[in-house]
């Protein structure tokens, strides 16, 4: 028995062994693959929990971004990280934490932080993200002005610091201007809380409201160094920087906050409120709330539906264009500064048409010695001598007619030839259409008086005139201005004065028009004024009563007389020519005047004007004596 299973054979022996080394490998191969299904799963099972104590801590699924993003950009802007210099950044670049960035003096920024809120940063601004997290948002402002939009459902305490001043938002907007230790808040929707800092004590505190603006200047005394004021929406919309800040907030649907019954006003061309052309005129275009009063330098828009466009006529060097809309209380300003680099003409041409027949007439200012003018026609705007038809008119003349004109369009100019048979200057282009219509002007009268910037409009109708439909005044830089095509004011049919204001200074034309159908059925003849420099000069007036007689006498402070004086008297205060009556002396060094014939009892006011021809520049002072 025992050498049985003790001593197999070797054929025995490897019967056995082969069952056995297949059965080992087996379970070999089994633990390993448990092995791998067993790390397989506790990996995963690890990385679930570890994502699960993530979530847990975040309470959010995806973890907010940790980078503020520049998300709008006009002009450059540069970014600093910490012990790195400047350089220039775009749109879409992505900030870090602790990153200084500034703009340059033609930039404009807005910054999204992680939490959402917006930094809009003006020109010539600096600030350094010092934290921008989900609990705390710490930026220092190191100079300029900065609009803080803050998000209403951000979870963060967001602060702005400069040196020993801490402002913390308990609302959504302000504004920040710094400049060294000084700091300028305006908060324009809900508060800001104020905290002045020596070391790590608060010296002084204080909660600013929306609608003050806070002076805040560590280095005074205690109770000095936060004074506050109340501003005004209005006053604030006059500011570039304000009004574009209420429209970005417009447009994102924020809280408007003291601007809440501002009323729209958007200026969508020109683009920028400053710019440079070598045009003569400019469009404009805008929009507003639907029945607002839109006003542009004087003169009433039209208000389509909310949205106006007129052009406006530049004059040589600055124009200053301020444009208010009013409803009811509120209103909304806007000033754009226009700088013309087109020289002063030195020939101005106008016209008209009767019939088939063009009148043309021209002024000229300091031009030099020359032989004669040549008068130039043109099918295309700027025709030129000798390829385009022309008259020669002689140097002394200023007037020119082209007859017998087919139907057509036609451009003239005038031309100063000089000895060598060239043209030395060019006027402006009349174009005139010789199918055009002219209305009569028979029925309208009409009057100006001038005082600094502003036009007074008068005028009477002859009996056979019917003004059921009203009046428009109209104003161009050129004769025979028409409507529509020209700039213009509205008046009912019983008013019979208007006036013009904000002018700048130039030469400008006026006609008033009877409407019918809302389309000009009769014109007044044109007024010429002459709009001057405003300046300190001005005109003395004084005088007194002799025996039936009434001696004025004036002194002429640094006004520029070409024409002498116009002496003007009223049966009412308040004297513009024509008055009752007027004296016209054309005597330059003119300084005196006598009124008789006036009635017994009868109170009279007494001026004199700087004489422009059919109208007045300057007026003097005005006295009175009962005759």
């Amino acid at each position: 028995m025992n050498s049985h299973y003790g001593h197999r054979s070797y054929s025995e022996r490897n019967y056995y062994k082969k069952p056995f080394h297949k059965t080992r490998g087996f379970y070999i191969l089994l633990i390993i693959l448990i092995a791998g299904v067993s790390f397989v799963y506790f990996s995963i099972k690890r990385s679930e929990d570890t994502a699960n104590q993530d979530q847990k801590f975040t309470d959010q699924v995806e973890l907010p971004l940790t980078a503020a993003k520049v998300v709008f950009l006009t002009g450059k802007l540069e970014s600093r990280p910490e012990n790195q210099p400047w350089q220039e950044i775009g749109q879409d670049y992505q900030i870090q934490s602790s990153d200084s960035i500034r703009t340059s003096s033609d930039a404009k920024a807005v910054i999204e932080l992680p939490d959402k809120s917006l930094v809009r940063m003006s020109e010539n601004a600096e600030i350094k993200l010092t934290q921008i997290g989900m609990a705390d948002v710490v930026i220092e402002q190191l100079a300029g002005n900065v609009f803080h939009r803050v998000n209403s459902n951000s979870t963060a305490i967001y602060r702005v610091k400069n040196k020993n001043t801490e402002l913390t938002a308990l609302g959504t907007g302000f504004n920040v201007l710094t400049s060294s230790e000084l700091t300028y808040l305006t908060v324009t929707d809900s508060k800001v809380k104020v905290k002045i800092y020596n070391a790590d004590n608060i010296i002084n505190m204080r909660t600013v409201e929306s609608g003050e603006k806070a002076t805040i200047n560590p280095s005074l005394e205690t109770n000095q160094t936060i004074k506050a004021e109340n501003v005004s929406g209005i006053e604030l919309q006059k500011n570039d920087w304000y009004a574009w800040n209420l429209e970005e907030d417009r447009k994102a649907n924020f809280s408007l906050g003291l601007f809440e019954q501002s009323i729209k006003l958007v200026v969508i061309e020109p683009a920028e409120s400053k710019l440079t052309t070598d045009q003569e005129k400019i469009t404009i275009k805008g929009e507003t709330d639907t029945g607002a009063e839109i006003f542009m330098s004087g003169k009433e828009l039209q208000n389509d539906n909310g949205k106006f466009q007129t052009d406006f006529l530049l004059s040589p060097g600055e124009n200053k264009i301020e444009i208010t809309v009013k409803k009811g209380k509120n209103m909304n300003q806007k000033t754009m500064v226009v700088e013309s680099t087109k020289k002063a003409e030195q020939i101005i041409l106008t016209g008209k048409l009767l019939d088939q027949t063009v009148s043309l007439a021209w002024e000229t200012k300091n031009i030099p010695d020359f032989k004669e003018f040549k008068i130039l026609q043109g099918s295309a705007i700027n025709p030129t001598f000798p390829n385009a038809p022309f008259h020669t008119v002689a140097k002394t003349l200023t007037n020119d007619e082209w007859t017998n004109l087919e139907k057509a369009k036609y451009f003239f100019r005038v031309c100063v030839l000089n000895n060598e048979g060239k043209c030395l200057i060019y006027s402006n282009n009349f174009e005139i259409s010789t199918s055009s219509k002219i209305t009569s002007t028979a029925g309208i009268t009409l009057t100006t008086s001038v005082k600094a910037d502003i036009v007074e409009l008068k005028w009477v109708l002859t009996k056979d005139v019917n003004p059921s439909e009203g009046f428009k005044t109209i104003i161009s830089q050129n004769k025979n201005p028409v409507y529509p095509g020209s700039s213009y004011h509205s008046l009912s049919s019983n008013e019979r004065s208007d006036q013009w204001k904000k002018l700048s200074p130039g030469t400008y034309y006026f006609r008033v028009c009877l409407l019918k159908n809302n389309a000009c059925e009769k014109y007044s003849d044109n007024a010429k004024v002459v709009i001057t420099e405003i300046s300190n000069s001005s005109i003395s007036l004084t005088g007194a009563k002799g025996d039936g007689l009434i001696n004025l006498y004036w002194e002429n402070d640094g006004v520029p007389i070409t024409k002498g004086y116009k002496i003007i008297f009223s049966d009412e205060p308040n004297v513009t020519f024509p008055g009752l009556g007027h004296h016209l002396n054309t005597s330059n060094d003119a300084g005196s005047d006598t009124w008789d014939n006036l009635t017994s009892g009868q109170t009279y006011y007494f001026k004199v004007c700087q004489n422009l021809g059919s109208t007045c520049g300057v007026y003097s002072n005005e006295i009175s004596f009962t005759f």
